[in-house]
């Protein structure tokens, strides 16, 4: 029974009863990242060679530029080879919104017959946003090619002309368009026009020239992020799951960023996401793709809890609040770079486990990731932002809840002392308050959540990559 205290039963969807086994000393993981935490008289090549990565992996992950300066008790988020290991991408290539099977030859030296043939593709109209495709055979003589202009071809133009007039060479012209001769053009035609500082290859409607997204394909539970590039001042907007996109400008005021969560509940399958841009002359347009949703790899469990911790009038009720907390949208942006981890303290349940209560469906989900550290220990910020909440409420217990900007908000649940106000900025790495056991709660531990446009995601995600 001693191993069940380190773990919460926070809310009914929040509910965490099985720690999984620690890599090394003083580490955790959730299956995708692996977390050390220093103990005394280690090196940073001690911690590299128990895990069978480098140094100069670690130092990359964690932004570090001292690599003899590790404190004990410092989070370290390893690139191990057993949990972390990159995938290699060479000769492979996901599709991104606009991309046609032609784009994607030429990005890669090949030919849409010979792209078609790798992937079986027998209908090239039907790709999707997400989709994985072979382009590891290229043909001799195409170069790669990334950017390039499209051009209509009208009554008086001829191919000397056209290429002038994009300040390209007329036998690069040819070779992008597979034309044996300049003769070989008629009014009407879309031609391609090569050029290093034009769009990237992607059908959009003017005055989009970008529209990307990362990380791809998009998974259950997790973040991804939506850039739209004009070549003019516009407000984009969409939609994507049934919920408003929200979009914030980089400083150039051309380049807009939505970071966007995928429902951890959400089948895998395809979905539609519409973008809508409207110009300073209030015309608007609409951009539709189709979006692939892959399945985000989380295990199952099955719970047994006395009937009074499923209160659905309480749940409701509790759930309603936080979902308030987390709405609003701050423009600003407070974050910068991959988050910092909320505790010095092991992993004891990730997020996103499927858990059936006392023999019902798989149809709820553990919405945070706990950290199994001991009574009083510290709770840091993972990134800059503002305090929105904090005290106590009947589930959460002492819960705190901080806005980093641009719809993402991290909380803090079953604390046994805050040390923040509502309204107080707080920094990466800051002390917020210790770990306990108030609320709905078995044992001490930390339920970290992470809001994006109002979903719960997997805050671990963020330690990982950089957003946007």
């Amino acid at each position: 029974m001693r191993r069940w205290v380190l773990l919460a039963l926070g809310i009914v969807f929040w509910i965490g009863l099985a720690p999984d086994p620690l890599l090394a000393q003083g580490g955790s993981s959730d299956g995708r990242t692996t977390i050390h935490v220093v103990q005394r008289g280690e090196t940073l090549y001690r911690i590299a060679l128990a895990y069978g990565t480098s140094v100069e992996a670690i130092a990359q992950t964690n932004g570090m530029s001292d690599t003899t300066n590790i404190q004990v008790g410092q989070r370290l988020v390893i690139p191990s080879s057993m949990v972390n290991a990159m995938v290699s991408t060479a000769g492979r290539h996901v599709v991104q919104p606009g991309e046609s099977l032609a784009h994607i030859a030429l990005r890669y030296g090949s030919t849409k017959e010979l792209v078609s043939a790798l992937n079986s593709i027998v209908n090239p109209a039907r790709l999707y946003v997400g989709q994985v495709l072979d382009v590891s055979e290229t043909t001799p003589g195409r170069p790669p090619l990334t950017h390039g202009y499209t051009h209509v071809v009208q009554p008086e133009d001829t191919l000397y002309r056209i290429a002038l007039r994009y300040n390209a060479r007329v036998d690069d012209v040819l070779l992008a368009n597979g034309l044996s001769s300049p003769a070989l053009i008629f009014p009407g035609q879309q031609l391609l026009i090569p050029g290093p500082d034009a769009p990237a290859l992607q059908e959009l409607p003017a005055p989009l020239t970008e529209l990307t997204l990362m990380p791809l394909p998009a998974e259950v539970g997790r973040t991804f992020r939506l850039r739209v590039v004009s070549y003019e001042p516009v407000t984009p907007g969409g939609t994507f799951l049934d919920r408003p996109l929200r979009f914030a400008p980089q400083p150039d005021g051309l380049t807009f960023d939505a970071l966007i969560g995928v429902q951890a509940m959400t089948p895998v399958g395809r979905y539609p996401l519409t973008l809508t841009i409207v110009d300073d002359s209030g015309v608007a347009i609409t951009f539709e793709t189709v979006l692939y949703v892959a399945d985000g790899g989380y295990a199952s469990e099955a719970l047994t809890v006395s009937d009074e911790l499923l209160d659905p009038e309480v749940d409701s009720a509790e759930i309603a609040f936080v979902a308030g907390l987390v709405s609003e949208f701050t423009p600003e942006r407070y974050f910068d770079g991959p988050m910092g981890l909320p505790a010095a303290a092991p992993v004891t349940s990730p997020f996103g486990t499927r858990r059936s209560y006392n023999g019902s469906a798989y149809n709820r989900f553990h919405t945070g990731t706990d950290f199994g550290g001991p009574p009083g220990s510290s709770i840091y910020a993972p990134a800059a932002g503002r305090v929105v909440f904090s005290g106590p409420r009947e589930i959460h217990g002492l819960f705190t809840v901080i806005d980093h900007g641009w719809g993402i908000y991290t909380a803090y649940a079953h604390q046994a002392e805050s040390r923040v106000q509502p309204g107080q900025m707080v920094s990466a790495g800051e002390v917020i308050g210790t770990i306990g056991n108030s609320g709905r709660s078995t044992g001490p531990h930390l339920h970290w959540e992470v809001w994006v446009n109002g979903v719960e995601t997997d805050g671990l995600q963020w330690t990982r990559l950089s957003f946007p």
